[in-house]
């Protein structure tokens, strides 16, 4: 049997809780050995799946633990997914060369060349789970639960069975969106635990503009004052106007509005390139397109880098729907 031991990078309990950063977390999840454990307040598993899809050597799995179960019906749960993904790995981990090879992966190898997952509910569940952790990876993926901090009903089987597993040699992660009360069976998490240290955005991802028309960034006028220097394109482009889409009278405020040939042009930012921003930016697209609009983004620092090409590639743009509208200039 694995001793398992808690990480801990702080001692005193009492004192101020210590902070991960972000970006050193998937790290700080690669490096852990078996039996260890690390709490992180302030991030959910899809926040943590995000992160360690970015940057983790080691893989993990995140622990579907979402309906009420008792510790051990969720163990029984994390086995099945374990055998299904040792299936998904199969012959990968195939020991059929070997002159002796372990009776469980023999017995497993015969299930597996079957198509059915490696799982034995008669064999003694702790065994099982060194085994078809074995098989995922020579340390076995960070299995990674996600505690409710507001129902201590609801979170103390996850916790049991968390706890379970570590005794039993795998690393676990347990993520809290927020940190719980210091009450049982929290109390268990508490020692130890990390706060996810968050950046502070920018000023401008923090305002909220009022609804209305919005002052223009420093891009915007760059490009619409280039705009209004060209023979061509002069007198065209309205800057951040409101155009109404859909059938139910939906109104999107755009950037720069050729409303003469339909055209949009978006100036984007670094704070589009992630989520919800990027989504949301697509869904607006389409109600744009489906209006009878065409979209062409640019982002900043393309604009900052070669000013002239932007506004050949719009004049490109208005071209191709002057011609297509007869000509009209």
């Amino acid at each position: 049997m694995v001793r398992s031991r808690i990480v801990c990078a702080f001692p005193d309990p009492e004192a101020a809780r210590p902070s991960i950063a972000a970006g050193t977390l998937a790290g700080r999840i690669d490096g852990l050995g078996p039996g260890e454990r690390l709490v992180v307040f302030g991030i959910g598993r899809e926040g943590l799946g995000r992160l360690l899809a970015d940057g983790s050597a080691r893989g993990a799995l995140t622990v579907a633990c979402e309906a009420p179960l008792t510790a051990p019906a969720l163990i029984g749960r994390l086995l099945d997914d374990l055998a299904e993904l040792a299936l998904d790995r199969w012959p990968e981990w195939h020991e059929g060369g070997s002159p002796s090879p372990d009776p469980w992966r023999k017995a497993a190898a015969k299930r597996a060349a079957l198509g059915h997952p490696p799982r034995f509910r008669r064999m003694a569940r702790e065994i099982e789970l060194a085994r078809l952790l074995g098989v995922l990876g020579p340390l076995g993926p960070a299995l990674v639960w996600e505690v409710d901090p507001a129902a201590a009903q609801r979170a103390r089987p996850v916790i049991e069975a968390m706890e379970w597993c570590a005794r039993h040699g795998a690393a676990t992660v347990a993520v809290l969106p927020v940190a719980p009360p210091e009450t049982a069976p929290y109390d268990r998490l508490l020692y130890g635990a990390l706060t996810l240290a968050r950046a502070e955005p920018a000023v401008l991802a923090r305002f909220i503009a009022p609804a209305g028309p919005h002052h223009a960034s420093t891009t915007e006028r760059r490009v619409a004052a280039a705009l209004g220097r060209d023979p061509e394109l002069a007198g065209l482009f309205a800057c951040n106007a409101a155009v109404p889409v859909g059938a139910w009278g939906g109104r999107a405020r755009v950037d720069l509005l050729c409303s003469r040939h339909r055209v949009v042009v978006e100036l984007d930012g670094p704070e589009h390139r992630g989520e919800p921003n990027f989504g949301n930016d697509r869904h607006r697209d389409y109600e744009l397109l489906t209006a009878g609009y065409l979209v062409l983004r640019l982002t900043n620092q393309q604009v900052a880098d070669d000013l002239t090409l932007c506004i050949e590639k719009i004049r490109a743009v208005v071209r191709l729907r002057r011609d297509g509208q007869g000509g009209e200039r």
